[in-house]
């Protein structure tokens, strides 16, 4: 019954009233959780993530393509800060969102990135949670095409040793740049956060496993035992969700266990042709 639209909007709409902000990427724990198990708590990582992604930003940056900008949040936070910055996104739904909360002044272009062609060119591209989903090297020649000073990339990546398939490993994404943009863009930052982003599985584990599944199995019962048709609706409509939220989530394992989170910058070399 509940799509990705929905899951997005909900995810959206919680950090929007916990911080105001609406974002959806994950969290930057400095110091782990530190046991404090709570949405707001989720809500402050995720300003802190942004702030630890803007930190690595080359100097003299004003223009900024937002790649997989999603509701629009990341951006609207570099307006404030006052960058430039356009987003490129293939989803309408994400667009219109981002679009209520955007300036006029901020152009999102529907379409893939790597289907992208505008001719305008910028400082600085963004790929926060994004670039995974991309085909690499065709990113990377639009990197080329189009940034002035270089790219940020905030992501996971495939650890070497997992089984996974889906995404990109990190070793290969670094052989990529080198056959795709050697002699022109080096790698200067290139850290791996893991033990600060992967808190967030944890916390959003132990809020589901600790607070929401009793709460929501506490009032099944209450409606099993005083008003069983109504009961018996809610179970049918909402079966496959329920099922998903009581069984028990251990995400926080899974993702340290198969992927690595990196905050990389590649910068254009100086001299290279732009």
């Amino acid at each position: 019954m509940f799509g990705k639209k929905f899951n997005l909007d909900l995810e959206a709409l919680i950090s929007q009233v916990v911080n105001g902000h609406g974002y959806l990427h994950y969290g930057y724990w400095e110091s782990g959780h530190q046991g404090e198990f709570t949405l707001a708590r989720v809500g402050l990582a995720q300003q802190h993530y942004f702030e630890k992604m803007v930190s690595v930003f080359p100097p003299d940056v004003r223009s900024i393509l937002d790649v997989g900008s999603g509701t629009g949040s990341n951006a609207l936070a570099m307006v404030n800060r006052g960058y430039q910055v356009d987003c490129v996104c293939p989803s309408s739904h994400l667009n219109q969102i981002a679009r209520s909360k955007l300036p006029s002044a901020c152009q999102i272009h529907e379409t893939r990135f790597e289907d992208y062609r505008e001719p305008a060119r910028y400082d600085l591209l963004l790929f926060s949670e994004s670039f995974h989903y991309l085909d690499t090297r065709a990113a990377l020649r639009q990197i080329d095409r189009i940034a002035n000073k270089g790219a940020v990339i905030f992501d996971y990546f495939i650890r070497e040793d997992s089984s996974e398939r889906k995404f990109i490993r990190h070793q290969a994404f670094k052989d990529a740049v080198t056959q795709e943009l050697g002699g022109r863009f080096a790698i200067t930052e290139d850290l791996d956060l893991t033990d600060k982003i992967s808190p967030t599985f944890e916390a959003l584990d132990q809020i589901k496993n600790r607070f929401l599944k009793p709460f929501v199995g506490q009032s099944l019962e209450d409606l099993r035992r005083d008003h069983r048709i109504t009961n018996l609706l809610v179970r049918l409509l909402f079966r496959k969700p329920l099922q998903k939220l009581f069984r028990k989530s251990d995400r926080y394992t899974s993702f340290v266990q198969n992927y690595e989170y990196r905050l990389i910058r590649l910068d254009r070399i100086a001299g290279a042709p732009v």
